[in-house]
């Protein structure tokens, strides 16, 4: 049996996370906002190249998978929860289209950790991501609602991390942290913790 490719195994976690989705959602508010999401069309492969070109990167297989069949989930329509919801230490997120990526990303200002905290804080910081709060080569492509909460694609990562690992940056206190080396191990997290949930609430 030859092993799965980023895109199968990508097809098998949405089509699960719909699944959740179905079962969780069960406000009117939200069941619209289900609606749609069941009914939100992909990026193109020409969306997507041109996003790469904007930024000089290259998108992991895996997320181009996600936004190929969903270009993003709507605003404040809550898909990703990562953390650990058994620990009740778990975040949600809506997912960026492309369009509102590039508008949340363009502009971004650089700022060093150094500038702002103590080494002895930065110390804290998980070593396979670079000492900054924000940096051009993180690319936000989910929110928090209120946007204190900002989960990004880390483009420039230390010699310990992996191009296009998942990171978050909270704010209030402003801190950066390590998610998942991978957006399929994100969405594995995610629906692993949806299970947990007995209803969504918004």
């Amino acid at each position: 049996m030859s092993e799965q490719t980023p895109e199968q195994r990508m097809d098998e976690l949405m089509d699960e996370l719909l699944e959740l989705l179905e079962e969780k959602v069960q406000d009117e508010e939200n069941l619209e906002l289900l609606e749609a999401y069941r009914e939100r069309e992909g990026a193109t492969d020409e969306q997507l190249d041109a996003f790469e070109q904007h930024y000089g990167i290259r998108l992991p297989a895996d997320l181009r998978a996600f936004y190929k069949r969903k270009n993003g989930s709507g605003y404040a329509f809550h898909v990703l929860f990562p953390g650990d919801a058994a620990q009740n230490e778990d975040h949600v997120f809506y997912m960026l289209s492309l369009e509102k990526m590039q508008q949340e990303n363009d502009g971004t200002v650089e700022i060093r950790m150094q500038d702002y905290f103590t080494p002895e804080e930065m110390h804290e910081l998980d070593p396979r991501i670079k000492p900054y709060l924000h940096q051009k080569s993180w690319i936000i492509f989910g929110k928090l609602g209120g946007g204190s909460l900002y989960l990004m694609l880390d483009f420039d990562p230390t010699e310990q991390g992996t191009y296009g690992q998942i990171i978050i940056f909270e704010h209030d206190p402003d801190f950066v942290y390590y998610v998942a080396q991978t957006f399929t191990e994100l969405l594995e997290q995610s629906n692993r913790n949806l299970r947990e949930i007995e209803m969504i609430e918004y």
